[in-house]
């Protein structure tokens, strides 16, 4: 039985458990958080390695309730195994078919990454994906696509070897503090402080919203060595997309893929499937039906990967305008 928690749209709605298992970060698979939106689509929100779904798309999420429910994923803190995260997309699916509803998938970074993989698998199984579009922020298809430098970071942490706690454990203190302005700049630390911090939402020292902060940065250090790892191994299990025969058209309903204009940092974008899918020619091969748009601020600050917490705005545009479609 997939596990959801439901939320009404009105903000002094108190957030309603069905039980202590559904508390995100506790169970022992993802956890899918409900808000209710106006419309027959099921949008379900698949975060990156961190910060958890909640956090990832409290900015963002309106758009997507404007035109239906939304459902957003929670990874386990302390384990974590794609299989039963897939199970849970399965669920998804049954569920909106159950209740007649549109579903929408949304991956961001690495959660794009497992959605893309999920759509392999099943195309590979002769499985129809039965989706009303589909949208990728940032999409990571395989370890291939990171930047060098994170590619370093990656490879102790996920060996099989007890050295792989102890680089996840260097660097934790400034693992909670986050993308620092230093990293930014291009300095990482070692470790797995590095490698997570390059995944959090850039700038998020800067944002106003205090409360937002410390929830973020109490989910990161709720993390354990284990769980962290798991994580990392788990992009061991991405394929990335097909290099060569037949297209193999992932999904042919409406698609936006999304790069953020300075993406270097974290993506290598000659990678494999970032070179593929940055470009709208190369992108069409897997998604027929697909509109790629790099994001820049309004006043020209350059958008890192990912930013959807300090950058908001910047998304807001291509978001509406594709949501516009259904």
């Amino acid at each position: 039985m997939i596990q959801i928690a439901e939320r009404p749209i009105p903000k002094s709605a108190p957030f309603r458990l069905a039980s202590p298992a559904t508390v995100p970060g506790a169970a022992p698979e993802p956890v899918l958080t409900r808000f209710r939106g106006i419309g027959n689509l099921h949008a379900l929100l698949v975060p990156g390695l961190v910060p958890d779904g909640l956090e990832t798309f409290l900015r963002v999420r309106k758009h997507f309730q404007a035109k239906g429910d939304v459902s957003v994923a929670t990874y386990p803190h302390a384990v974590f195994d794609i299989e039963l995260l897939f199970g849970v997309f399965d669920r998804f699916l049954s569920e909106c078919r159950r209740q007649k509803r549109r579903p929408l998938l949304v991956g961001v970074s690495v959660g794009g990454g497992f959605l893309l993989e999920y759509l392999r698998r099943r195309k590979h199984l002769g499985l129809e994906t039965d989706i009303a579009g589909l949208v990728l922020v940032s999409p990571l298809t395989c370890t291939q696509d990171l930047a060098p430098v994170l590619r370093r970071l990656w490879t102790p942490i996920v060996a099989d070897d007890p050295a792989s706690v102890q680089a996840l454990e260097k660097g934790r203190s400034f693992f909670r503090q986050l993308a620092s302005k230093s990293a930014r700049k291009g300095t990482v630390p070692s470790g797995w402080s590095g490698f997570f911090a390059a995944f959090t939402p850039q700038g998020i020292g800067e944002i106003m919203d205090a409360s937002l902060r410390k929830r973020i940065e109490k989910t990161l250090a709720s993390i354990p060595a284990e769980g962290a790892i798991a994580r990392c191994r788990s992009l061991k299990l991405l394929n990335g997309l097909e290099r060569s025969g037949p297209a193999t058209g992932l999904c042919d309903k409406p698609t936006l893929i999304l790069w953020g204009s300075k993406e270097r940092h974290t993506l290598d974008v000659d990678g494999p499937g970032v070179g593929v899918l940055c470009r709208p020619d190369l992108a069409e091969r897997h998604f027929p039906d697909c509109q790629v748009q790099w994001v820049y601020s309004k006043d020209g600050e350059p958008v890192p990967h990912a930013s959807l917490l300090k950058h908001d705005k910047a998304y807001a545009r291509p978001l509406k305008e594709f949501m516009a479609r259904f």
